[in-house]
């Protein structure tokens, strides 16, 4: 099966970069977009701010991307937003067909591969949000192209070295260091057992770490010499952190195939070294996969701190031991018996999910009768009988086209129809209905215990938070208005403003939970409760 480099490059424009004012915005994204809507009307390009406050637990390169895109499209549009993320996922998997063609001369091979890495779940899953991982892990990859470009020639190349300390810095000033650690040494030690160490060329390599250094470290001196004092609070405040939250045990991971989504049964069967070896027509390459996935998939376990997104690094080198695999299926039709079964299965569960989207659309989930609803329904219907067919005639190559068909009209039809099923919180009522009432009424808004970097992105404008033992926050105004978290009774609240020296006026809840209540996402932090406050003097009450 030959298919065009073209579909590629079509499919990955049309699966990242459509849709992307659809699916509401998370408490990830909001702390990136409230820092870049900060830095275009504040100016704090370097001494980065969240809500008014130093935010330096980030480098800056992947904000500075979102405040440009908001300083010419506007700094509350989501899709302007998303954008520069979206696109650095482009650029990745185009790199991966690169490296993989590099490394395999095989076209086909690379291509089959993109697509497989396209069209996973955790990909598009990170592809479509705005978080600062994956500018990380882009650039990390980017960076490891050219240094392993190095490796392949005799001469001292100065270009790819340059470029290599180019990008790695990049994803330094994108989220530290992570990308060495759950790219760079898993590629590197994958390549030395896989091929020997490679031959150090001193200068190339003192060349390319200096320019690492500079580009990647320069923002971190810079805020260190200038605000030594926060700058050091925050970092231990966010090692502390990292250590502490999301701790899950190092068995965590282990069904880290499933978040290749469609492709999890070939993922699951390409890491079976003995037997992919025998089969693939690149050994060599193969071992050099999937030592690099076993490697990055043990660091990535070290780690106390655990999500799902994390294991982004880990879909690189996974999928090119999946691609091995499938692409050895698609060219010979002598499987044996429980590879049949493995077919059947993994093809056939799909086409019959989408034969039933439809049923699950509009009879379970009683989604609205919608162009994109009813679209996404047929469309599914097609290729879910289109793939049964293909899978049970064992056209592997036509099913492979239908698997990547389903996934894609899944992106491009379904997700404005999950924007909608998502939408679903019955008691929904923004706080920012009364934005245009508290901004006419010419007083200010304050925060107290109101930390929602999703109402800070949603509001579009600071709201400072008052804190008790911090006399330097408590308002000057004479009256203002104020939002806390619904965690406590409004007559807790009012007590404990009066401790401060203000007189508060309860005027009503607010929920911007986007789902209903009972799901994982509808969260305490988007519930809130509005007041009218008064200073007064304090002695008075004594």
């Amino acid at each position: 099966m030959k298919i065009s480099y073209n579909l590629l490059l079509i499919l990955c424009l049309g699966l990242f970069l459509l849709h992307l004012n659809y699916l509401y915005v998370d408490i990830m994204e909001a702390r990136n977009f409230v820092s870049a809507r900060e830095m275009v009307e504040d100016k704090n390009w370097i001494f980065t701010t969240m809500n008014g406050e130093p935010r330096y637990q980030k480098p800056p390169l992947p904000t500075w991307l979102s405040a440009v895109m908001g300083e010419i499209f506007g700094t509350q549009s989501v899709w302007a937003l998303r954008f520069p993320a979206a696109l650095s996922c482009v650029v990745l998997i185009l790199f991966f067909f690169k490296f993989l063609r590099k490394e395999t001369n095989d076209k086909n091979l690379s291509i089959i591969s993109g697509l497989i890495l396209t069209t996973s779940f955790l990909v598009l899953f990170v592809g479509k949000r705005a978080t600062w991982d994956i500018f990380c892990y882009s650039f990390a990859f980017i960076g490891i192209y050219y240094f392993y470009l190095t490796f392949k020639s005799e001469k001292n190349n100065f270009f790819h070295f340059t470029l290599a300390g180019l990008f790695l810095g990049f994803s330094i000033m994108s989220k530290g260091p992570t990308g060495f650690y759950v790219i760079g040494a898993p590629f590197f030690l994958a390549y030395w057992l896989t091929y020997g160490f490679p031959k150090i060329k001193w200068t190339g390599w003192v060349w390319m770490g200096f320019v690492t250094g500079i580009i990647g470290f320069s923002w971190y001196g810079y805020i260190y010499l200038n605000d030594q004092e926060t700058f050091l609070s925050i970092m231990e405040a966010e090692s502390s952190a990292r250590t502490n939250r999301e701790v899950k045990p190092v068995t965590r991971y282990f069904n880290f195939p499933i978040q290749m989504g469609v492709w999890a049964v070939f993922a699951f069967i390409s890491l079976i070294f003995p037997y992919i070896k025998k089969k693939t027509e690149f050994p060599k390459p193969y071992k050099f996969f999937f030592l690099w996935t076993i490697i990055c998939f043990v660091l990535l376990s070290l780690v106390p701190s655990k999500k799902e997104r994390y294991l982004f690094p880990l879909m690189i080198p996974l999928t090119a031991t999946t691609g091995f695999y499938v692409y050895y299926l698609l060219q010979n039709q002598n499987w044996k018996n429980w590879e049949k079964s493995i077919v059947k299965f993994s093809f056939g569960l799909i086409g019959v999910v989408g034969i039933l989207i439809p049923v699950l659309l509009f009879a379970i989930v009683k989604s609205e009768i919608t162009f994109y609803s009813i679209a996404f329904s047929l469309f599914s219907l097609l290729i879910g009988v289109y793939l049964l067919i293909q899978t049970f005639k064992f056209d592997l190559n036509k099913a492979f086209i239908g698997m990547v068909a389903f996934v894609s009209s899944a992106m491009i039809l379904g997700i404005p129809v999950i924007d909608s099923v998502f939408n679903n919180n019955p008691n929904h009522k923004s706080i920012i209905t009364q934005k245009e009432m508290i901004e006419n009424s010419g007083l200010k808004l304050y925060g107290f215990d109101a930390y929602s970097p999703e109402i800070w992105f949603k509001y579009g404008k600071v709201i400072p938070e008052i804190y008790p033992n911090d006399s330097t926050s408590h308002p000057k105004e004479v009256s203002f208005y104020l939002i806390s978290i619904k965690n406590k009774s409004p007559e807790e609240i009012e007590k404990e403003l009066m401790k401060l020296g203000y007189n508060c006026q309860y005027w009503g809840e607010f929920d911007d939970n986007e789902e209903k209540l009972g799901t994982k996402n509808n969260v305490d932090r988007k519930k809130m409760m509005l007041f009218k406050a008064f200073k007064f003097q304090y002695e008075s009450f004594n």
